[in-house]
Formats: C-alpha cells, sequence, structure tokens
C-alpha cells in the first residue's frame, strides 16, 4: 500500500505472509499442475518424473517456419516447449501463422515417437478480451490436442488480474506463469517490494499451475540454496515460511518450474 511509498520509509520489503483458511476460500487457486502434465505425456498421475522443457531461442523469436522446425528438432527427445515472455504475436511472426506451424511439428512428432508432447503458448495481452481471444485462437488451431497445450501468461508483467482471466476462461489448460521482470522488487538489492517467495506464493493463492523459481544459484539467475523452500511451499499442503507456518487445506499444488540457465559447473 502506501507504505512502499512514504518518504520517512528506508527499508520496507514484505519477507512472508499469512492465510488463514477463511482468506483461502476466496482466491480461485490451481485448476491443473503437473499431474495433468504427467497423464498428459503418458506416465498416469504419480511420481511421473521431470518434464524436460526448453524455450525457443533468440528470446525475440523467429519467423514462423524455423519457430515450427526448431520445435520439431526438440521434440524428437523432449517433452516440453514454451514461448519466451516477448513472443506471442510479434509483426515478424503473428500468432495466427506460428501457431499452424507449432501444431504441425507437435502431430508429426507424436506420430514419429509414440510419444506425447506439450506447448505452451503466450497468450498474454494488454487487453483482456484480447488474451481471450487469443486463448481460444489456439486451441482451434489444437483441435484434439488442446490439452497438450499450455497457457503462458506473463504474471508480473500483466498483474494478477491477467492472470485471473485465463485461470477463468480457460480452465482445462495448465497455467504456466512467467515472471519476468520481477527482479525489480524481489532482488536482495532493493529495499521495498517484495521477496520472490512471497511472489511464488501468491501465485499459488490465485491459480498459476506452475510458476518459475529459478535454479537454487546453479544458473545465471540471482537466488541460493534456500530458495528451496519456495518450491515446498508450492507444492506441500503444510510447508514453513520465513516466518510462517502455511496450511493450504487440500488447494492443488502450483509445480515449481526450474528456470534460469542451468550452469553444470556452478
Amino acid at each position: 500500500g502506501n507504505n512502499q511509498g512514504m518518504g520517512d520509509v528506508e527499508y520496507g520489503k514484505i519477507y512472508d505472509f499469512y492465510l488463514p483458511p477463511s482468506f483461502l476460500r476466496l482466491f480461485d487457486g490451481p485448476s491443473s499442475n503437473i499431474i495433468d502434465m504427467w497423464r498428459i505425456l503418458g506416465r498416469g498421475t504419480a511420481n511421473g518424473g521431470l518434464v524436460v522443457g526448453t524455450i525457443i531461442k533468440p528470446k525475440l523469436g523467429l519467423q514462423p517456419k524455423p519457430f515450427g522446425e526448431a520445435c520439431y528438432a526438440f521434440w524428437q527427445g523432449g517433452d516440453f516447449i514454451k514461448n519466451d515472455e516477448p513472443q506471442g504475436n510479434q509483426v515478424f511472426c503473428q500468432m495466427n501463422e506460428c501457431i499452424p506451424e507449432v501444431v504441425k511439428a507437435m502431430r508429426a512428432c507424436i506420430k514419429e515417437t509414440g510419444t506425447s508432447k506439450l506447448f505452451s503458448a503466450n497468450i498474454t495481452a494488454d487487453d483482456p478480451a484480447e488474451m481471450i481471444a487469443r486463448g481460444k485462437y489456439v486451441m482451434s488451431q489444437f483441435g484434439p490436442s488442446a490439452e497438450n497445450c499450455a497457457f503462458l501468461v506473463d504474471g508480473y508483467v500483466a498483474g494478477g488480474t491477467a492472470v485471473t482471466v485465463a485461470r477463468r476462461n480457460f480452465p482445462k489448460q495448465f497455467l504456466h506463469y512467467h515472471r519476468a521482470g520481477h527482479g525489480a522488487v524481489t532482488s536482495p538489492q532493493t529495499q521495498r517490494g517484495y521477496t520472490a517467495f512471497v511472489h511464488t506464493k501468491i501465485s499459488r493463492v490465485i491459480g498459476a499451475s506452475g510458476i518459475h523459481v529459478g535454479t537454487m544459484s546453479f544458473g545465471k539467475m540471482e537466488g541460493d540454496a534456500s530458495d528451496k523452500n519456495i518450491a515446498y511451499m508450492l507444492q506441500q499442503d503444510e510447508a514453513d515460511g520465513p516466518y510462517y507456518h502455511q496450511t493450504w487445506e487440500g488447494m492443488k499444488e502450483t509445480t515449481p518450474i526450474i528456470s534460469g540457465g542451468m550452469n553444470a559447473l556452478r
């Protein structure tokens, strides 16, 4: 609130918060998570293991045909591909040209490998109506394979409203929360705002199926070994935060997504 902008406040950062049961019931919570991914991949619904994914680079993306070709190459062995946060509906890569290439690549790989594949389509937009329109278009292109497509939302940039728009309009899709930009307020170097732990805990409350959690200091992003507590808070029905013990009362778990330039030398 206003305390973040008051001149007398030199250092004001949120490290933890507690949600009593009556508050939890006011929020949506996740509708799907990694259990649904395991099921779609044919691994059952328990202990399905890691879902190995990648991002099509460069960050700004490719033109539609090369994008589809890159998807095809990765899906020869990998499970999951996602748009990066700037990718979605760019001038040089319109969604209505790119998504058909992705669908074509997915169908070919499923036929050749005999295993299911997953794609996370970025439907983030500056207008909720546009987000819904993009989501409906993507689902129409995937058709019978619609469950193989997750929806990515830039949750920090577009805000909680965008996450809720996707959660309530597409409850059957895996809701992929991309947190790009969060370091502006969560970095240990900032004196105000909140921590990555707080940001991530909020994502479970508002319904994210999965959210990026960094690499616990094994990658290029800020973080350390204590970040594993973020994963516990997302996945477990009871977990300890830095200051509060949280009971989730059966709310579905949010899947931690390890992302941020893994480095084997660290």
